[in-house]
């Protein structure tokens, strides 16, 4: 049965290795009505197809090809991009179901799955998702604002103003960021390329895909980590380097 017209199709990417399960879903979902954007079979093709083609949702596999599974993907997506997505898995164990919890997908599906359980689980995602969009569109159309020397943020239903030089590190937490000060510690309701994007680089640096950090609050660097605050925090391997040249320009 047809569930939308074409030009209200709502775009889907499939994240699977097994191509004639990736195949068999993706006739399923066309059934329905849904697009089917691309069909992905690691988590590197994954996130080049979701800044190529931006679909409404993904389907992602726990199994996949490649050094990340579908749940370290489902980090990848919740720090740099407003997505939701659906874990599918073979498995339903709780170790599974704990490590899933905790990217906070949309949904959960359980193979084998059938076509009313696809619906459901698609269109429940997408109800979520919208409503989230609105209550945060509602509270503040931008969470946080930036002056020159301090960053607001609401917090408890009021903005609350702290100085660059108090700001330790950011850490991604799905949809929200955790703001580490020397004292305390914020959520607000931002992703962490949202905030990147609005800092001075030459203060802040993403050096791994869940932190942001402060430069001048590093107290030692090792080849896969700094040392900030008394917490070890990872690096990517492409920011070592990178972060070692940016220390002496400071």
């Amino acid at each position: 049965m047809e569930i939308q017209n074409s030009s209200t199709k709502t775009r889907v990417l499939i994240v699977e290795d097994e191509l004639v399960i990736a195949e068999d879903l993706k006739d399923i979902l066309e059934e329905l009505g849904y697009e089917v954007c691309g069909i992905a079979i690691s988590a590197r093709e994954a996130l080049a197809m979701i800044e190529e083609f931006n679909p409404d949702l993904a389907l992602l596999d726990i199994h996949i090809k490649g050094g990340k599974d579908g749940i370290e993907l489902a980090a990848d997506i919740n720090a740099n991009y407003h997505l939701p997505f659906i874990i599918v898995s073979s498995y339903s164990d709780m170790q599974t179901l704990e490590r899933a919890k905790g990217v906070h997908p949309y949904g959960y599906l359980v193979k084998p799955y059938n076509e009313r359980e696809i619906f459901a689980g698609i269109e429940m995602a997408l109800a979520n998702f919208a409503k989230e969009q609105d209550r945060k569109g509602r509270s503040e159309r931008s969470e946080d604002f930036v002056l020159k020397d301090s960053l607001f943020i609401r917090t408890n239903g009021m903005l609350v103003k702290l100085k660059f030089t108090d700001i330790i590190y950011f850490e991604a937490d799905a949809n929200y960021t955790q703001v580490y000060t020397r004292d305390k510690k914020y959520v607000i309701r931002s992703i962490l390329k949202e905030l990147e994007s609005k800092l001075d680089p030459n203060r802040f640096a993403r050096v791994h895909k869940s932190f942001l950090i402060n430069l001048e609050e590093i107290e030692s660097i090792q080849a896969d980590a700094v040392q900030i605050a008394g917490k070890e925090i990872p690096i990517s391997r492409n920011q070592y380097s990178w972060l070692l040249h940016q220390i002496k320009m400071l």
